[in-house]
């Protein structure tokens, strides 16, 4: 079951392009490590100008994204969690590639858990986000850590 309340929602639009991603996430606290669960259940692409959610498969770029993200705000912090990635929606090569789903789910996770990012450290992701769209990056897994892509 999908709690909607929990979607975190990142539309915006900048220098013309467009950046859009729905990111659902359940994160609890951990006594003993970081664990990511991934629960999809969308159907992926249905039709033409529909919002497409990510399916238990296929989607492999998004899903990595959503690990980097996590990955990153992970080493961010002291605390250890576990994450359940619930739900992933975009629109492929429209508004959506893997690092405005990787920014979005750093954006989902500081926001259910109260964690700020510095601000220096969150301009430079969100600008890394929002230069995705140039030099076939978008087509790239995004590495936060060190905010280079990777095929």
């Amino acid at each position: 079951m999908i709690d909607d309340k929990l979607d975190y929602r990142l539309l915006k639009v900048k220098d013309g392009k467009p950046f859009f991603a729905i990111i659902n996430i359940e994160v609890t606290l951990s006594d003993s490590k970081n664990e990511i669960i991934e629960e999809y259940i969308g159907e992926g692409w249905t039709r033409q100008g529909n919002i497409e959610s990510i399916p238990a498969k296929g989607y492999e770029s998004w899903k990595k994204a959503v690990i980097k993200g996590l990955e990153f705000v992970f080493s961010k912090t002291n605390q250890k969690w576990t994450v359940k990635v619930k739900k992933v929606e975009g629109r492929i090569a429209i508004d959506t590639n893997p690092t405005i789903v990787g920014y979005a789910t750093i954006l989902a996770f500081c926001k259910q858990t109260d964690f700020e990012l510095d601000y220096e450290l969150n301009n430079q992701i969100e600008k890394f986000a929002f230069d995705s769209w140039q030099n076939k990056n978008y087509e790239k897994i995004p590495n936060f850590i060190n905010l280079e892509y990777e095929v």
